[in-house]
């Protein structure tokens, strides 16, 4: 079969990628400026030279404003993905004081700025946000019209109390409460379109506009559908596919090719900058694009296009065969530019209407029929979370320059993308009161994020809900353990070549529990690459693969982390060796009580960063260890070959000794956040350990025999 070429170098990061903000602004520049003359031949081909009508030159603006790239010669381009919910994710426990154990006060997002990239500008004036003056602020310029999907996003993440009543079809009365989140929260608010903003005489991309507000949270409830569409076609309903198809002809059978699960060039940017600003927390909507296609309701009548190379429509035939349905095989419709590994994809569910609308088992979630499903195609997590989504009670507008106050009910990933943005918004509220006005970078919010979350659907992450539920308490209660030492809650670095460990006693009472993140460097794909070789590429996306692993010192067993199979997207998560994600996680369901753990991160070839190849770089990430005994950095005790065992003195100055250890025995020193200092044979029944290099402090000099560890705490004075 005759290679289809898809071109990406007008969007590529340059191979030797920009380590700075200024880089990234030149990098953006340029795919702005490549993008637009692609763009202009485009419409050269498609409308033709000739004078325009308003409404195609409406239409080419439009177009022109929401292009999100290209792949082949065929553009895609960006669209919106459309107070029980409060309850369900618990969010009420952060603005209620008193609700969470140990945390003083309410907090309602009072100092964090959200930054909203959505379709136009929220409406300011609207009486859902006027409990405090300049909450919203517009940075487009005034020209562009008000939104109503816009002002419904920014009043999820934050309207004041809102009572409202609707008439229903059926006539019967309903209630609800358009309160969003973070009542007292400011936000931004920018088009996800490329515009030109006030002051600037160029146009700039949601890129470079993500770098010109360097937001510390943000929400993106938009995405790109690359399969099958609803669309109107020469006045009629119709099924529109957005991926690649070649029919049969004497020579070749046809081909079809398709972007769903393709980490692509809008996800490769995303990841760009979030490593290079740690701090930016990019939480985007999943799509809602499950299930369309030919198996939709009604879709066996429904007319059926493809895109010719002009991206005109034209039918299928009778004896074409036509590309599966979306998510048909129950995963894999997530769009390109949903797929990067350092941002936070959003599901969405039905809202719980039981329980007094509280979560209290996982099969209170039930997955909104519309909301697309992964995982990547390289097997990664995506969505990482799930929240509600169906018939959210929200602020609205008039899509116009003038603005008006309505509420709307609207379902979609949309609407469950602000709600996990306001919840984590009120985290770093949280975190920033505790620990000393800190921001909250990338790495630790995904970390909370994930190591707090619900169980939903399988046991363990899947491609419906991510690692679960999103619950808000939960996140609190975490944050309070970091403050109060009862729960290892740590930002680390992993250097080059080594391993970080650290040993923690099981309390037994719950499941011992670790989770990691780290902020990955983009992976940089080809300038050019065909069809086949996009679709379905199953090729990890990793750059720096770190790992984690739990080992029983008793039995030296090891718990491996969660991993998805990207060729059955509904089967259960396995435990493996994962390749895929920049998240792990490792999961004892039964810990022995009062038994010795060792928690080990190591890594995979060489760990580098994203400005210059091969170039060693040391790889930070965020840690959560529950299910431990607080201050459990200690000892195994009983262990008979290691009885006679002793350290002395256990306080010290430069020397101290491994007194009575078996021989063939070897010791590690760690310090206290269980990084690794040094190791060795013990050769002899008095070992002597030099401290001297290090500072003062407390160091774990652990000794292992080939059944049998223990580990015993020293003071260097």
């Amino acid at each position: 079969m005759k290679k289809h070429l898809l071109l990406v170098g007008t969007l590529a990061i340059s191979m030797l990628s920009a380590q700075n903000n200024e880089g990234l602004k030149r990098e953006f520049e340029r795919q702005n400026k490549e993008n637009s003359a692609k763009f202009d031949s485009y419409v050269a081909k498609k409308y033709g030279s000739t004078a325009k009508s308003a409404d195609i030159q409406k239409t080419i603006e439009e177009e022109k404003a929401n292009l999100a790239g290209f792949f082949r010669n065929k553009p895609y381009f960006y669209q919106a993905d459309d107070q029980n919910q409060i309850l369900n994710t618990n969010a009420d426990a952060l603005t209620t004081a008193g609700s969470v154990a140990g945390l003083a006060g309410s907090f309602k997002g009072e100092g964090i700025l959200y930054t909203i990239f959505d379709g136009g500008r929220i409406y300011a004036a609207h009486p859902a946000f006027d409990n405090t003056a300049g909450r919203i602020t517009n940075k487009e310029a005034a020209t562009n019209a008000y939104s109503a999907h816009a002002t419904g996003v920014a009043s999820i993440v934050g309207a004041k109390s809102s009572p409202l009543t609707a008439t229903a079809t059926d006539g019967t009365t309903q209630t609800g409460n358009a309160m969003g989140i973070a009542l007292n929260s400011t936000m931004n608010s920018y088009r996800f379109a490329t515009t030109t903003l006030p002051g600037n005489t160029a146009t700039s991309t949601v890129f470079e506009k993500i770098l010109i507000a360097q937001p510390k949270i943000s929400n993106h409830s938009y995405g790109s559908n690359s399969g099958w569409t609803i669309a109107t076609v020469s006045g009629a309903t119709a099924l529109v596919w957005n991926g690649d198809y070649y029919p049969a002809t004497d020579t070749e059978p046809y081909a079809t090719f398709d972007l769903q699960g393709t980490y692509f060039t809008n996800d490769q940017n995303y990841d760009n900058i979030v490593y290079t600003n740690p701090t930016n927390v990019i939480v985007k909507s999943a799509g809602n694009y499950f299930g369309m296609g030919p198996a939709l309701p009604g879709g066996s009548t429904a007319p059926k296009y493809y895109k010719d190379d002009n991206n005109n429509p034209v039918l299928f035939t009778a004896t074409d065969t036509l590309p599966a349905t979306n998510c048909g095989n129950g995963g894999d419709c997530i769009g390109p530019g949903s797929l990067a590994k350092n941002i936070i994809v959003v599901a969405a569910t039905e809202v719980i209407t039981t329980n007094n609308y509280r979560y209290t088992t996982s099969t209170d979630v039930v997955k909104a029929d519309y909301s697309s499903a992964g995982p990547r195609d390289d097997g990664g997590i995506k969505p990482d979370i799930a929240a509600p989504g169906s018939d959210i009670w929200m602020a609205s507008t008039a899509e116009n320059t003038t603005g008006s106050i309505a509420w709307q009910i609207n379902s979609g990933t949309s609407m469950s993308a602000p709600q996990v943005t306001g919840i984590i918004g009120l985290w770093m509220q949280i975190y920033k009161s505790m620990f000393n006005n800190a921001d909250m970078n990338a790495a630790t919010a995904k970390t909370l994020m994930v190591h707090s979350a619900s169980e939903a659907g399988t046991v363990g992450p899947d491609a419906w809900y991510g690692w679960g539920y999103i619950n808000a308490k939960k996140g609190a209660e975490l944050l309070v353990g970091k403050s109060n030492n009862t729960v290892i809650f740590n930002e680390e670095t992993l250097n080059n070549g080594s391993t970080n460990t650290q040993i923690v006693n099981a309390s037994g009472s719950e499941p011992l529990k670790v989770t990691i993140s780290w902020i990955d460097p983009e992976f940089k794909l080809p300038g050019s690459i065909s069809w086949e070789a996009a679709y379905n590429n199953r090729n990890s996306r990793l750059v720096n693969d770190l790992d984690l692993r739990i080992t029983d010192t008793s039995t030296n067993t090891v718990y491996m982390p969660w991993k998805l199979n990207p060729i059955n997207p509904t089967a259960p998560a396995t435990k493996d060796d994962n390749t895929v994600d920049n998240v792990e996680q490792v999961v004892i369901e039964s810990p022995v009580a009062g038994r010795s753990y060792k928690i080990e991160v190591l890594h995979k070839g060489t760990l580098v960063n994203n400005a210059t190849p091969g170039v060693t770089a040391p790889q930070k990430y965020s840690i959560i260890v529950t299910g431990h005994t607080a201050g459990s950095l200690g000892t195994k005790e009983g262990a008979k070959a290691l009885s006679e065992l002793a350290v002395a003195p256990s306080i010290t100055k430069d020397v101290t000794n491994i007194l009575n250890a078996p021989k063939k025995s070897t010791f590690t020193i760690y310090d206290m956040s269980g990084k690794k200092l040094q190791s060795g044979n013990i050769n002899s029944e008095k070992e002597a350990i030099n401290l001297s290099a290090h500072p003062k402090g407390i160091y774990i000099v652990e000794v292992k025999t080939d059944k049998d560890v223990v580990a015993k705490k020293v003071i260097k004075e």
